[in-house]
């Protein structure tokens, strides 16, 4: 039973439609009947309708602004009028206003059961589609972990494309964020009967000691795959590797049984997680030649296969150039620290010194043209930095001026960064004038027309402008009202469909909101000169 309220301030109409429909025949329960628009919306929010049917011309409230409010607050309630003759054109623009139906007075018992029985099938079929609508959503809900442990396995596999790595991870509620990524596998040292329960147990072990901004999943071959996210590199590999012991000692208390556990290094975007699980992977595989009961990083695994010197002279500088692709001023410092001292502590000649600079500044400009930047707008860097950098005396020269490189660096992508989102508040005013007087401009249209999510254009825009798209939206429309009421004789109608407004009443709300008095009182003041 669909509930139903009418509103005509005519007795004779009210009495006549309540008397003369079997309500339950037709599927509905009539809860009220109220004299005028005003008394109408005081008994909606009480009786909560399904249907309204109200009459147009009644005093305090009319039936189109009651319409109106009921499309705005409630869209899910149908509203039929009721109109005379000489009002049927204007009834036809209510349409507009989420109206179902209308019908012309004098109306018949049968137009009006029939509109009632399609306005009773138009609501079964909602009813059902939004019960098909949740069964879907159940049913989405719970292959959500499946889907989830199916990307994560293909994704650290390499079988994601960049594109779809961030919206599937929206999608499927992902919980990692941040601009390092890194991976440990998880693996129980001594297989059992029972191998496929305790590869559960492990996978909850290793959940229960991530905590947030992290996954853990299991791989087809029983393994526990743990992904952590921090915002940097360095907080990133102290993280995996603590929760790496974490899982150690949490196995060992309540199963009882030994783990390996393989470390990956960290990666700057979730696309690239591969690499720190192909890394974790080898690094687990050093068990056979280490023994069980370790935790293995990729670079010992590393070390046990080259001399740790070789290991030591390149690390640091991987470490620097990841610092000038993530930001990350003191991993910077710490690696510049780490090289010049061990170029000390080996007593290397300058020669050795140099060539090895001269290869940490190529690896520099590399990673300076995978991020789009020219070498030549860091303004430190001059017309040639290798020949700035031969020219001088003293490694600890030399490191002073790698880390004055990397600030210049630092402020030059920062700057790009303010740069660009000024240049994208600019084009979205600009776009707004240009398209204001369309009905349909939105946030989204405008996103969608300079290539920027909602997300990322909202609050540039505000910081540039100091208000909000939709603030800036209206107060551009009602400056052209104003232009056109005070210098044109348009009628009010005709002004609101120029600055993008479908609906005049809708209009001179917001109008008056914004000026403090109506269009018609606007144009009379602005014509004495006192506007």
């Amino acid at each position: 039973m669909y509930r139903i309220l009418i509103v005509d301030d005519e007795p004779i109409v009210r009495e006549g439609i309540s008397s003369t429909i079997d309500w339950n025949a037709h599927g509905f329960e009539l809860v009220g009947a109220c004299k005028d628009g005003r008394e109408g919306l005081q008994a909606f929010e009480t009786l909560k309708p399904d249907v309204v049917i109200t009459d147009i011309c009644m005093p305090f409230v009319d039936g189109l602004e009651l319409a109106a409010w009921i499309g705005e607050e409630h869209p899910n309630v149908r509203t039929i009028l009721l109109t005379g003759h000489d009002e049927f054109d204007y009834a036809q623009e209510a349409v507009r206003l989420h109206v179902r139906d209308f019908l012309l007075k004098p109306i018949t018992a049968n137009e009006l059961r029939s509109v009632l029985d399609d306005v009773k099938r138009d609501l079964d079929g909602e009813v059902r589609r939004r019960e098909e609508q949740s069964h879907l959503e159940a049913q989405l809900a719970e292959s959500v972990p499946l889907l989830r442990e199916r990307f994560l396995n293909r994704l650290i596999r390499g079988h994601v494309l960049p594109a779809d790595a961030n919206r599937r991870r929206n999608v499927l509620e992902i919980d990692l964020s941040g601009n390092a990524y890194a991976v440990a596998l998880c693996d129980l040292d001594s297989p059992d009967g029972g191998d496929e329960l305790s590869g559960i147990a492990l996978t909850r072990i290793a959940a229960d000691s991530a905590g947030n901004n992290a996954e853990v999943f299991s791989t087809p071959d029983e393994e526990s795959v743990l992904v952590v996210a921090e915002d940097s590199f360095p907080e990133c590999a102290a993280r995996v590797l603590s929760c790496a012991e974490e899982v150690s000692r949490s196995v060992t208390r309540e199963m009882a049984r030994s783990v390996s556990i393989g470390i990956g290094k960290p990666v700057a975007r979730l696309e690239e997680i591969e690499r720190s699980y192909r890394e974790a992977k080898s690094a687990l595989e050093r068990r056979f030649v280490l023994g069980s009961t370790r935790i293995i990083t990729t670079d010992e695994a590393r070390g046990s296969d080259e001399p740790a010197e070789s290991a030591g002279r390149r690390d640091p500088r991987d470490r620097f150039v990841r610092s000038i692709r993530t930001g990350a001023a003191s991993e910077a410092r710490d690696a510049l620290t780490t090289l010049v001292n061990s170029f000390e502590a080996r007593g290397v000649d300058r020669d050795a010194c140099l060539v090895s600079m001269q290869r940490l500044l190529a690896d520099t400009l590399s990673a300076l043209e995978e991020l789009g930047v020219d070498y030549r707008r860091v303004e430190h860097l001059g017309a040639n930095p290798f020949e700035r950098l031969a020219a001088l005396k003293t490694l600890r020269q030399m490191e002073s001026w790698f880390l004055e490189t990397e600030k210049a660096i630092r402020s030059t992508l920062e700057h790009r960064r303010d740069d660009h989102s000024r240049r994208k508040a600019v084009a979205a005013e600009a776009y707004i004038r240009e398209h204001f007087n369309e009905n349909n401009l939105s946030l989204s249209r405008v996103c969608s027309a300079l290539s920027v999510s909602k997300s990322y254009l909202s609050p540039v825009f505000k910081a540039h402008t100091g208000v909000t798209f939709v603030e800036y939206l209206t107060k551009t429309r009602m400056d052209r009202a104003c232009e056109l009421l005070a210098h044109g004789n348009l009628r009010t109608y005709e002004v609101a469909e120029e600055v993008g407004f479908r609906d005049a009443h809708y209009f001179s709300v917001t109008f008056r909101k914004q000026t403090g008095v109506t269009p018609t009182e606007y144009r009379a003041r602005a014509r004495e000169g006192t506007a």
